[in-house]
């Protein structure tokens, strides 16, 4: 089946980026680690990232998963045109994890 050709406009786009960058960063993961625990590739987190493409639902819909699994609920619209991270103590204790093994190496 073909990827759907709903588009969304460039502030929706710039608020998607910015809720995938603040729950990785949220978490401790790099880029790799991300596109590990979601299934994208590393290319398209990188390229969705940087903005040089827009994001594909299927895409979005797989990273999500992803963070909501680590225990983050991004709530959007809240702030107004915004949204917040709910972070669990399990993407707490990741976290920590996560900054450990950075650390030591």
């Amino acid at each position: 089946m073909a990827e759907s050709t709903f588009k969304i406009s460039f502030a929706q786009e710039v608020l998607v980026v910015s809720m995938i960058r603040a729950a990785r960063s949220a978490l401790g993961w790099t880029q790799p680690m991300l596109a590990k625990r979601s299934g994208v590739s590393l290319v398209a987190i990188a390229r969705l990232e940087s903005n040089v493409t827009s994001p594909r639902m299927s895409t979005v819909l797989k990273i999500k998963a992803a963070i909501e699994d680590a225990g983050i609920q991004v709530i959007e619209g809240q702030p107004a045109g915004g949204f917040t991270l709910q972070v669990s103590d399990k993407a707490i204790q990741a976290a920590a994890e996560n900054a450990v093994r950075t650390d030591v190496g």
